[in-house]
């Protein structure tokens, strides 16, 4: 089937109108058809995608984003990333194909106790206003970028370090939140020196350590052209840092 975009006006019309919309959040089955009634609110992209069955969220803590990263990605990964800050695309999918997932994994009923609910409505369903978040927080789009930072296809199990990335919350805020979060070679050197002290070594990398080799990270783009350094030599460096940050832990 060829991938769907909602147009712009829809957009417009439904991001503008949230808190007006919020009761819709919690309807069972998607509402954009009823919403718009007879007027044509989506588009057909040239993007040929196989149906994605999504893992439903059975508990808090057990929502499957490992085995949907690898489904939306494996899906996707052919897609530029011009096309994947495209906010229609995942706005469509968050509110049409995958509408089941997107309330059980975001269900704005837990979002009403906190107050504020179309801020939540904003975050997950379609772009906030921090482009630099966007793709981290829109609820489907966040799936395609843990695999577009992580996938090695060098690797026996190219989504190794994928499960790395999601084994602790605190690494995908703390990784992919930065700027430099674009960079593959980066993201991508990080995760593997950190799945050679947990998985090889039997090191554990605790939060505290981890934020601090962030931390240097963001100071060392300051002052080195990061992105012109190979996968290598990112690694390497990356590795003595965090080597010197755990033995002073």
């Amino acid at each position: 089937m060829n991938l769907h975009y909602v147009s712009d006006s829809s957009l417009d019309d439904i991001k503008s109108n949230i808190k007006h919309n919020i009761p819709y959040y919690s309807s069972d089955i998607p509402w954009m058809d009823k919403y718009f009634r007879s007027q044509s609110w989506s588009f057909p992209s040239k993007i040929r995608v196989e149906g994605i069955d999504l893992h439903m969220p059975i508990s808090s803590t057990v929502h499957f984003d490992l085995e949907n990263t690898k489904k939306v990605y494996s899906t996707l990964k052919d897609i530029t990333l011009i096309q994947a800050c495209d906010e229609r695309m995942w706005t469509y999918l968050a509110h049409q194909a995958f509408w089941n997932y997107m309330r059980e994994r975001w269900p704005v009923e837990s979002y009403l106790k906190k107050g504020k609910p179309e801020d939540a409505i904003r975050e997950r369903y379609f772009f906030m206003s921090n482009k630099g978040r966007a793709l981290v927080r829109n609820g489907i789009a966040r799936l395609w970028w843990y695999g577009y930072v992580s996938y090695d296809e060098e690797r026996e199990d190219p989504f190794e370090l994928t499960a790395i990335l999601l084994s602790k919350l605190d690494i995908a805020q703390s990784l992919l939140e930065r700027v430099f979060s674009g960079n593959r070679d980066i993201t991508r050197a990080v995760l593997a020196v950190i799945h050679q002290k947990d998985k090889v070594e039997g090191v554990a990398v605790s939060r505290n350590v981890f934020r601090s080799l962030m931390m240097y990270i963001n100071q060392l783009g300051g002052v080195t052209i990061l992105d012109a350094l190979d996968r290598s030599e990112l690694e390497t460096l990356f590795e003595a840092k965090l080597n010197s940050l755990l033995s002073e832990d």
